[in-house]
């Protein structure tokens, strides 16, 4: 691909059609990104859809410092992840930006506090064997669709404190398909045209299912009388916007609910099914976490986890979009421009993970990941509302995962990564081979 270098100090890039680098960029990241700091350095551009929407990817620690502190009104998140819009919805926090977003994250935010992550693990907990008990005792299995069954059921017990799945059946396989759009659906969803058409008019129509049964969740709370003594997060967000003069509308809480439900499983039952492939294929870890976990201990198991994040990036990126000329590691860009801290060439890069593409926990042991060089929630006043409560979620599975099960590898137990919304999981779904402990 020739590259060219423009005159307003946008670094360089390829000169392919922007649908061709937003199906490439979107498509296989984990390739198209290394491969594209080698050509053209890092900074690079991308020109990707939207229309005329160029992007340039940082990975530099100080550059990555520059868009993280930045101001959320010049650096606007919520533009960046237009792509997620169809999907999530308007009001969702990840689409939101400025005083909107604030106002919303204030009123998610004391759902995700600390006290509240640690009343949910015991649900968790509950869940994740009632799961277990249902996996084969022995044999080959694809991980990451057991895993995404899994976190789903959490997700869903979470939000909703339902308890009696019979509620849940009919939703379960059409959010499981919703999420599971590719970069063709995601793409195609911004065009009104081809809604008309199959398989942009199948998750038409699955997204009007789910709002039809989170509207009716949402009325269904309002009117509980036990409402005040519920724990699930539709619960406190209900709660949360009865007693606050800015409160969500019903629209704005169905988005919110969308988006913790999509986001909330997908992410984590493909960051396992990472985490449970480098397992089976380093079986000297394996053991360690073993023994730790019969021990009473977790240090381990958290650096296991925190490595593969590291290694296997469930998000390839975030976007800012700026509002007007700022400066990123030196460099000022135009207003419009987006700049996209890479997560899969920060999470590379020699200087802060020696061998970076070796799976070595030990990296984080007594270890706190700087939050410009580990970043696979994100950074400053975006970062992943959810973080905690999925390393919580993650651990938790993990453990439960290894009690029960010795993990083999199936084959070389490489697997690439593929595209999945706007997440990377294992090609071949986590291929690995259960025995029982």
């Amino acid at each position: 691909m020739d590259s060219v270098t423009t005159d307003d100090g946008v670094p360089p890039g390829p000169r392919l059609p922007g649908l061709v680098q937003a199906l490439l960029a979107l498509s296989a990241p984990a390739a198209v990104f290394p491969a594209a700091a080698r050509r053209y350095g890092v900074p690079f551009k991308l020109d990707l859809m939207p229309k005329g929407r160029t992007v340039v990817a940082v990975a530099d620690p100080a550059d990555v410092k520059d868009v993280f502190a930045g101001s959320p009104s010049v650096f606007h998140a919520g533009k960046g992840n237009e792509l997620l819009r169809p999907l999530l919805g308007e009001h969702s926090l990840l689409l939101q930006d400025g005083d909107e977003h604030a106002r919303a994250r204030r009123l998610l935010a004391p759902a995700f506090g600390r006290r509240e992550i640690e009343g949910y693990r015991s649900l968790v907990e509950e869940v994740t064997t009632e799961q277990l008990d249902r996996w084969p005792r022995s044999g080959r299995v694809r991980a990451h669709i057991l895993f995404n069954e899994l976190t789903l059921e959490v997700i869903l017990r979470v939000v909703f404190g339902v308890t009696d799945s019979a509620r849940l059946d009919r939703i379960r396989p059409i959010v499981a398909r919703a999420v599971d759009a590719g970069p063709v659906v995601m793409i195609g969803m911004g065009i009104m045209p081809l809604r008309r058409f199959r398989p942009w008019s199948r998750q038409v129509r699955d997204l009007a299912t789910i709002h039809a049964f989170l509207g009716e969740e949402i009325e269904a709370t309002r009117r509980d009388p036990a409402l005040s003594g519920r724990r699930d997060l539709l619960a406190l967000l209900v709660r949360a916007s009865a007693q606050d003069a800015q409160g969500l509308s019903d629209q704005e809480l169905r988005d919110q609910l969308m988006t913790l439900v999509a986001a909330g499983h997908e992410t984590t039952a493909t960051a396992m099914a990472w985490s449970v492939l480098e397992l089976a294929r380093h079986p000297g870890i394996q053991d360690r976490c073993v023994s730790e976990i019969a021990a009473g201990g977790t240090e381990y198991l958290d650096a296991v986890l925190k490595e593969s994040l590291r290694l296997h990036p469930v998000v390839p990126m975030v976007m800012r979009e700026l509002q007007e000329p700022a400066t990123v590691g030196g460099r000022t860009y135009p207003r419009g421009m987006t700049i996209s801290p890479s997560i899969i060439l920060a999470h590379r890069a020699p200087a802060a993970y020696p061998a970076p593409k070796e799976f070595d926990p030990g990296r984080f042991l007594g270890e706190v990941p700087t939050p410009t060089t580990w970043l696979p929630f994100g950074g400053g006043a975006r970062r992943c509302i959810g973080a905690s409560f999925a390393m919580m979620e993650g651990e938790v599975i993990l453990r439960q995962v290894l009690e029960r099960y010795r993990l083999d590898r199936v084959g070389s137990g490489h697997e690439w990564p593929r595209a999945r919304n706007v997440t990377l999981y294992p090609w071949r779904r986590a291929r690995v081979e259960l025995r029982p402990r």
